[in-house]
């Protein structure tokens, strides 16, 4: 038996395209009183291409002679895809907000999604230059560092008036407005927070102007496991000890290697972990309240406002096996409040 095939919209491949109809259900009601009627369609497809499965729902209306019948479909259509570089965000919260808003954008929230957008730029503000009060003076802050324009400034602001309008006064933009919306803040968020961490990585794949070149450094370091295989012996030996360490507090131990970062998880993840094969440096972010340990020790950073990958609180430098001994003890409580 052939299986039927129509077009729909599919939101794993971004288009329209062919969709085999696995099952259907149809049904007709009628109006008492008048020779009009309702019919309703409901469907499982199936992409052709990418396999993503969706249920459609179809209603038409007979006196609508020129009308195509209406659709919704579940998952709904996504607004606009997130950004290719969203993997790459160095702050959960930021990610957290991203994800909202473009969830709302699909149920045509429009109020929630541009509200959100301010809320992008103040989390933006703060990791950048710190909590300063009100967006005034968070744009003056990042143009007294020099990161921020008088120009961007300028283009910024009307997005910072339209999250307003949105909160105090129950102003929607339409679609085309809040396009312009989210181009502006991507591009603000991609610059100062993004570009920032990625050259980082760029940092660790270029080799320096003097001695020869390591072949044993590939071009590229995209991952975690590329930086830990090209790793320093020295280095190496020192991400070994650590992650002997961190193994011995129990089975239930276990790693989850994401793109930036190797996360050690218990219940949730007790340490991140960061290599930095050219300075030789490991960075491990522990989840615990820097307010409850002396974060003024030699080694040891508040990162709560401090855009970074991974999860925690609490940055701990580690460039030896000494190091790692004296940060155990931090190390084990941050296990056992996972």
């Amino acid at each position: 038996m052939t299986e039927n095939i129509e077009k729909f919209f599919c939101n794993s491949c971004k288009n329209e395209t062919r969709h085999f109809v696995h099952r259907e259900f149809r049904k007709t009601e009628d109006y008492c009183d008048a020779p009009v009627w309702m019919s309703f369609r409901v469907l499982i497809v199936e992409c052709c291409g990418c396999e993503n499965l969706a249920f459609v729902k179809m209603e038409h209306f007979s006196e609508d002679h020129d009308q195509d019948w209406d659709q919704t479909i579940f998952p709904p259509v996504a607004y606009r895809p997130l950004p290719d570089w969203f993997e790459d965000l160095p702050d959960e919260t930021i990610k957290l907000i991203f994800e909202e808003i473009y969830k709302s954008l699909q149920t045509e929230s429009y109020y929630l999604a541009t509200f959100g957008s301010r809320t992008l730029i103040d989390r933006l503000i703060v990791l950048t230059v710190g909590d300063v009060g009100n967006f005034g003076k968070g744009f003056k802050a990042l143009q007294d560092r020099q990161m921020l324009s008088q120009h961007e400034r300028d283009i910024l602001q009307p997005v910072v008036d339209a999250g307003h309008a949105a909160a105090h006064r129950g102003w929607a933009p339409s679609k085309a407005l809040m396009s312009i919306i989210l181009d502006t803040v991507e591009g603000l968020v991609h610059r100062l927070l993004v570009l920032p961490k990625l050259t980082e990585e760029l940092k660790e794949a270029v080799p320096g102007r003097s001695g020869p070149v390591k072949k044993s450094l590939p071009s590229k370091i995209l991952t975690i496991k590329d930086k830990i295989n090209a790793a320093p012996s020295d280095l190496k030996a020192v991400f070994e000890y650590l992650e002997a360490k961190l193994r011995e507090f129990g089975e239930d131990v276990a790693t989850h290697p994401q793109k930036h970062y190797l996360a050690f998880r218990r219940n949730r993840n007790f340490a991140s972990v960061q290599i930095y094969n050219v300075k030789k440096t490991l960075r491990v972010y522990l989840n615990l309240d820097p307010e409850t340990v002396p974060c003024d020790a030699k080694g040891m950073r508040d990162v709560r406002k401090i855009g970074h990958y991974g999860t925690g609180n609490l940055e701990v430098e580690i460039r030896s096996k000494q190091d790692v001994d004296r940060f155990l003890n931090l190390m084990k409580q941050s296990y056992q409040a996972s």
